[in-house]
């Protein structure tokens, strides 16, 4: 058996090294499955840290003003033709700058509105360089026209290539966990959202192209029809799609917060507009909730919708104003799906307010992830969402920090360990109105938060000082403890019941926390609330042996319990 193991071991790593040395388009991601023994997390290389940094000058110099994309599609060929036309600012004197761009797609032409001096690429980068240092303030216009076939990594591509039941080409993008620059140039950066995106979708006749924000027109050439799409809002780089596909359009009616009628709209398959028609009844239900709780729906100027996509493991996407959703037409929660849920709840978190770095995604998924609780609590009642929040607590690996390093470009989406992003986000927030005990005040510095910071870049340090101002308590300690420690708190506890009429709960913290880290953790016996404070001394309750008793987590914090036999 350990032959076989040894044997088994060595085949894997010679696999691997294969996967190293013939698909270097793996490099990127292999690292999250081989991290530091010390940190956890992934190590990245002089070249990572320096071109995937925010302030590296060569990124920081300029500001996207607007993505104009043409994409031409062609689903014999499993190809694309395309030209970008990025218009940029500069806010730096500087005679080069940097934008990211998949090495496999290769480059036909390059013009520019300033003479260039030379392009050059090496690995996924494309470097630009003028023929004179662009002034501060000046703008400029690259349009980039190249080809391609997407690279696949195992299952995953920017672009997913399927047929519909019809055997019609069924075409679907999704770029978060890989990088939008696996299908289009673009500064790859969260940092630094375009104010305006124009996207230019040619498909084959009998086919329709959907994508962000609203459809201007239609045109139509001898071999392809072409759909013109344009967004009006700042949008984050992962959210920049496309859908190709036998779509008809659906339309609903909805009234939003501020009382304007607005229209929802459904592009599903032809073969299934009946059952999306019902199916998509819910979400006014949703989008009322999440108004009532975040503020208004940000994007009604580019629009709302729902795109039918088929992507691996039933991947269902944010994209912001064209959200997708699979062919999957199921209803787990009285009615409601609430990965449609989750979804609808990232235009406020992740496309309105949108982290500043990768490393901060926590800011997109926990909120997302709490949101759906937040929903069942509204719609449903309260013990609805102690059951939502247990949820929460199996998944919850506890093997990495949530917040990840900064300036690294930190792919949170690659390795599980990673994604505590999503569950010990939540049970973060869920902490935190637990220990406010003022749900007025909780909800209203929520919205307020959206409000303030709407369609802009934050930080975790930015959302922590803002909760602390707004409910004049400091949480830091919380935040360092769920945020950055592996370690959740772990409650010691023993059960002592050696006196015939009487049990002695012995509890307190496995580990030393933070000294002002004050969490509390309720303790029912029979019907008697005991709010307990552990700290790192053991302490004591008392009460009946008759009694029934138990921790009760879906009122307290997140914390483990660990029996002390």
């Amino acid at each position: 058996m350990q032959q076989i193991k040894r044997n088994t071991a060595i085949l894997l790593s010679f696999f691997l090294l294969l996967i190293v040395v013939h698909s270097c388009q793996y490099r990127p991601f292999l690292k999250h499955y081989f991290p530091s023994k010390k940190t956890h997390l992934a190590k990245f290389t002089k070249w990572e840290k320096s071109v995937y940094s925010n302030s590296n000058s060569l990124r920081a110099s300029y500001d996207i003003n607007c993505y104009d994309w043409l994409i031409h599609v062609h689903p014999e060929k499993k190809q694309i033709n395309s030209t970008m036309k990025i218009y940029f600012q500069m806010k730096l004197n500087q005679d080069s700058i940097m934008l990211d761009l998949q090495k496999h797609l290769s480059i036909d032409n390059i013009k520019s509105s300033v003479p260039l001096k030379k392009t050059k690429r090496k690995k996924d980068i494309l470097f630009i360089v003028f023929n004179r240092d662009l002034q501060k303030g000046e703008q400029v216009k690259l349009e980039i026209s190249y080809h391609g076939k997407p690279v696949k990594m195992l299952k995953n591509t920017s672009i997913n290539w399927n047929k519909d039941k019809n055997n019609k080409p069924w075409i679907c993008t999704a770029t978060e966990g890989i990088g939008t620059h696996h299908m289009m140039p673009c500064k790859n950066m969260l940092a630094d959202e375009p104010d305006s995106c124009f996207i230019r979708v040619g498909v084959p006749k009998d086919l329709v192209g959907v994508s962000n924000g609203k459809l201007d027109s239609i045109s139509e050439t001898t071999s392809e029809k072409i759909y013109h799409w344009s967004v009006h809002n700042p949008i984050n780089i992962y959210n920049i799609s496309f859908n190709v596909a036998d779509y008809v359009k659906l339309e609903k009616d909805y009234k939003d917060i501020n009382g304007i009628d607005q229209k929802i709209q459904v592009y599903a398959l032809a073969y299934n507009k009946n059952i999306a028609d019902t199916f998509y009844n819910q979400v006014p239900i949703i989008l009322k909730t999440f108004e009532d709780l975040y503020g208004v729906y940000p994007w009604w100027n580019d629009g709302f919708k729902v795109i039918e996509t088929k992507m691996p493991h039933g991947l269902c996407m944010e994209h912001q104003s064209g959200i997708s959703m699979t062919d999957a037409y199921i209803n787990v929660f009285k009615g409601i799906n609430l990965i449609l849920v989750h979804e609808i709840s990232h235009e406020w978190w992740g496309n309105s307010t949108t982290a500043f770095d990768y490393a901060d995604l926590w800011l997109h998924e926990g909120f997302a992830e709490y949101s759906g609780p937040l929903f069942v609590e509204t719609n449903m009642g309260k013990e609805y969402y102690r059951r939502y929040i247990n949820n929460f607590y199996n998944p919850t690996k506890n093997k990495r920090p949530v917040i990840k390093p900064y300036d690294v470009g930190y792919n949170n989406l690659i390795h599980d360990d990673d994604q505590d992003i999503y569950n010990k986000g939540a049970l973060l927030l869920h902490t935190l109105r637990m220990e406010l005990n003022n749900d007025s005040l909780f909800f209203k510095t929520l919205k307020l938060f959206q409000q303030r910071f709407a369609k802009s870049n934050i930080t975790s340090n930015m959302f922590i000082s803002f909760f602390n101002m707004e409910t004049k308590i400091d949480f830091t300690p919380y935040f360092d403890v769920y945020l950055k420690q592996i370690t959740p708190p772990i409650l010691e506890y023993h059960i002592n019941k050696s006196q015939s009429d009487s049990i002695t709960l012995e509890y307190k913290w496995a580990y030393k926390l933070p000294e002002n880290f004050k969490l509390k953790i309720n303790f029912w016996n029979e019907k008697k609330l005991n709010p307990l404070y552990p700290s790192s001394s053991i302490q004591q309750l008392k009460f009946p042996a008759k009694d029934r008793y138990a921790f009760d987590i879906g009122t307290s914090g997140y914390f483990i319990l660990k029996e002390r036999k």
